[in-house]
């Protein structure tokens, strides 16, 4: 869901931010995702068969066998992935109930508004056209339909590509720039979004009313009954104004308190959805199979590539732990390049500022836990040196989810490794570049064997009963 992303990632810098943009196949280069070797078969474990022994007198084959390359310490320290870590923010995160309502309304796309462009969703001005999974289809529940394939085609562009979801209940900050403190508070805003579904909450109450009210019920409470009754209460539709300046609206014109049940009925929706993303969980990668004992699991090239990594590329100052991910926020100068990308993008020094302002935070009445703290040190306004940060993406399923960066401005695993070979990009006027960024001076074959080892983080499969459309629409 791409309501305002957060993150970038860094396979060989000096940041070590590799780069999880939106969906889509990773490509040639990419082809060898499960880490299937490219040195002589499984591993690198037999690179080469040896010649004729003509000293001995006799013409046996003797095959060169690599010896075994166990991981050093530092690599240890990223694997196994865990269980996906609690949320005590939404009391509903593992209820069975609510995953099975967070998947119906995943699928769902009779909420969203009318399209603004014209695309295999729809014709322009159509309706109900747009669900979750429109904008996360892939493998890896990404972007792979949007064309061109930089940035997300909801009912309108989007100015970042959509993240992948399979996974993302690991981070601490959820999209590209930490919008969001708590992945529960996403939906909303997503679902209202202009330039993603286009619709409004209380378009949305409605909706659950009308479709969903018994599984609704069953798990947050009775829904206030006016809703289906009472249109002078509860208009069709109508959502906060976008600016303070601007004039009230339908939703300014509520009484407070039914503006409050309309908030909760949206949150909830996003706990629910929260819910069913928690189980998009992919591990047992072949570089955890490697981790575990099993040395022919990736190639001597992917292991060439791991020493890299934690070593001379220093990718490990920012992409560490079992997810790949620092969950901090880096400026590494990548352009605002691409087709349908706007001009400046502030990253995290606006998307703070936008999460402070919201009432539906895990600060708010609407977290089931409002002392965790998340919110501290942020800012209104954010300090300048956290412009055009973004957020260090895990490099699990790597592999899979080219283009790569924030709008895609990078289309291969090569081209992101030689991004951060050559110490990140030149940062925009008046932001400053992570001084982890430097040039790194890797060779060619260095290079190559980083990209073989990002090959090797592309985990197991999500449940297919995971990707089934339950919503019965």
């Amino acid at each position: 869901m791409s309501a305002g992303e957060a993150g970038e990632p860094s396979v060989a810098g000096g940041a070590g931010k590799a780069a999880s943009g939106g969906g889509g196949s990773g490509g040639a280069e990419n082809a060898g995702a499960a880490g299937v070797p490219e040195e002589g078969g499984m591993g690198g474990a037999v690179p080469g068969m040896g010649g004729v022994g003509a000293d001995a007198g006799a013409a046996g084959m003797v095959a060169m066998v690599e010896p075994p390359r166990p991981p050093t310490a530092p690599l240890l320290t990223l694997s196994p992935l865990p269980a996906v870590p609690a949320d005590t923010t939404n009391a509903y995160a593992d209820n069975a109930l609510a995953r099975a309502l967070g998947q119906k309304l995943f699928f769902d796309k009779r909420y969203s508004g009318v399209l603004k462009q014209a695309s295999d969703l729809g014709a322009l001005g159509e309706a109900g056209k747009v669900a979750c999974f429109s904008c996360h289809s892939s493998s890896t529940m990404a972007d792979n339909r949007s064309v061109p394939n930089n940035v997300t085609l909801g009912t309108d562009f989007h100015t970042r590509s959509a993240p992948p979801l399979v996974n993302s209940s690991y981070y601490v900050w959820t999209n590209w720039a930490g919008r969001f403190s708590a992945q529960w508070e996403l939906p909303i805003a997503v679902a209202e979004n202009p330039i993603t579904m286009n619709s409004t909450r209380l378009t949305l109450a409605h909706f659950i009313f009308d479709h969903y009210k018994t599984e609704y019920e069953a798990i947050f409470g009775a829904m206030e009954p006016a809703i289906g009754t009472d249109a002078a209460r509860f208009p069709a539709s109508g959502k906060p104004k976008a600016a303070t300046t601007d004039a009230d609206g339908v939703w300014e014109l509520m009484a407070a308190g039914d503006r409050t049940i309309v908030n909760r009925i949206g949150a909830n929706y996003g706990k629910a959805l929260q819910a069913y993303m928690r189980q998009l969980v992919s591990g047992n990668a072949p570089f955890d199979q490697w981790v575990a004992g099993t040395d022919h699991a990736v190639s001597a090239a992917a292991k060439r590539g791991a020493e890299l990594f934690a070593g001379k590329a220093r990718c490990l100052s920012c992409h560490n732990g079992p997810d790949f991910t620092d969950n901090q926020f880096h400026n590494l100068g990548v352009p605002q390049s691409g087709a349908h990308v706007p001009a400046t993008d502030d990253g995290r020094f606006k998307d703070a500022v936008s999460l402070l302002a919201s009432p539906i935070n895990s600060g708010t009445a609407f977290s089931d836990d409002i002392a965790t703290g998340r919110l501290l040190g942020l800012t209104t306004p954010m300090p300048l040196s956290t412009k055009a940060q973004f957020r260090t993406s895990s490099l699990r399923n790597i592999a899979l989810t080219a283009p790569y960066m924030h709008a895609g401005q990078l289309s291969t695993l090569s081209d992101v490794v030689a991004f951060y070979n050559a110490g990140g990009g030149a940062p925009a006027t008046g932001t400053v570049k992570d001084p982890l960024l430097f040039p790194l001076s890797l060779s060619a074959s260095e290079q190559t064997d980083l990209v073989a080892f990002l090959n090797t983080l592309t985990g197991t499969s999500v449940s297919a009963a995971l990707l089934v459309d339950t919503s019965g629409q």
